[in-house]
């Protein structure tokens, strides 16, 4: 069992956290490891797990969409001392393709967008040469994440991973929850009450109901997000083009879907996005949750490959936190 207590101290460094921390960014956009809004002591803190947490383990080079890429990523302070000091080949390596801006240090990319030091069978050279122990703070936590609801500590694993997608999907079973110290388990609906927010089960459940209004709207609020690249904009006004025979792929999708699967699809975008309710409100959180469902299963009932359009919409909304504020804020 993961002790998320000494993991967050051991990252941040002290035993309050104030404001919000980001360890990894590019640009604008940004992958939310650490996120809080007031300071508190993290001891006093519920960590809670949603199922399968503790199984993640990284695909590595079985991975077809290495996190290594498209992301300038930052490297903490102690590691790039340390990085810094190596007098070897791989030091050197290292050294010529780190680069320090305003906010510090960070990795340099290929011209093909890719981190130097991924090799071509897909293995990090950090990790074969030194020990992963001797990776940067955001590489070791990456995809896990850490947001702060009031005494809460919501943790999970991002859905732009593939190993991320494969475990949320993998057990045909209602989404769980545990609280780690307690070992508890909780529905979604019983962790909502748990925390105190109060949403009808119906509420908490998926069920697609589209219209050309609908689809519409969703597709036009996706098109003004910024894009992770040119294919993702291609793909949004390839859907505004084609919406009779988008809504015809969906009805007949609804005949054989797998209700359970966007159950918990659905749940997990809602519980990673708790920590907005304060800024937005309950119910645009779970707006925001069935629309970005919605969403995937178009992509779904279109291309046929649920794993790979929930971590595209990931890549895409997700890890981009100016994304996610707009498509609140138009709810």
């Amino acid at each position: 069992m993961v002790d998320f207590n000494f993991l967050f101290l051991s990252l941040a460094a002290a035993p309050i956290f104030t404001g919000k921390k980001s360890f990894f960014s590019a640009k604008g956009r940004q992958r939310c490891i650490i996120e809080g809004s007031y300071a508190f002591e993290v001891n006093s803190m519920i960590s809670i797990l949603p199922q399968g947490f503790n199984d993640f383990h990284c695909k590595a080079g079985a991975c077809r969409h290495t996190c290594c890429q498209k992301w300038e990523i930052d490297i903490d302070d102690d590691t790039a001392d340390y990085y810094r000091g190596l007098k070897t080949p791989l030091g050197k390596k290292i050294q010529d393709h780190m680069e320090k801006g305003p906010d510090g240090w960070h990795f340099k990319l290929t011209d093909k967008g890719f981190c130097a030091l991924l090799r071509t069978d897909g293995l990090c050279e950090v990790i074969t040469a030194l020990g992963e122990d001797k990776l940067c703070d955001i590489c070791t936590v990456h995809p896990r994440f850490f947001t702060y609801v009031d005494e809460f500590i919501l943790c999970g694993t991002g859905l732009c991973c593939e190993a991320s997608c494969e475990l949320l999907l993998a057990p045909h079973e209602p989404l769980t929850f545990t609280e780690e110290d307690t070992a508890f388990i909780y529905t979604f609906k019983e962790l909502l009450d748990f925390m105190g927010f109060s949403l009808p089960e119906s509420l908490t459940h998926y069920a697609p109901l589209f219209s050309s209004k609908s689809c519409q709207s969703i597709l036009a609020d996706l098109m003004i997000t910024e894009p992770i690249d040119e294919a993702w904009t291609e793909e949004i006004r390839s859907l505004q083009g084609m919406i009779p025979a988008l809504l015809e792929k969906v009805a007949s999708y609804e005949k054989t879907y797998d209700p359970i699967s966007f159950d918990r699809i659905y749940q997990f975008i809602f519980y990673r996005q708790l920590d907005k309710v304060e800024a937005y409100g309950l119910d645009a959180v779970r707006a925001y949750a069935r629309r970005s469902t919605d969403f995937i299963f178009m992509e779904t009932a279109l291309h046929g490959n649920l794993e790979e359009a929930l971590r595209r919409w990931s890549e895409q909304i997700e890890y981009d936190t100016d994304n996610v504020d707009w498509l609140l804020e138009r709810l």
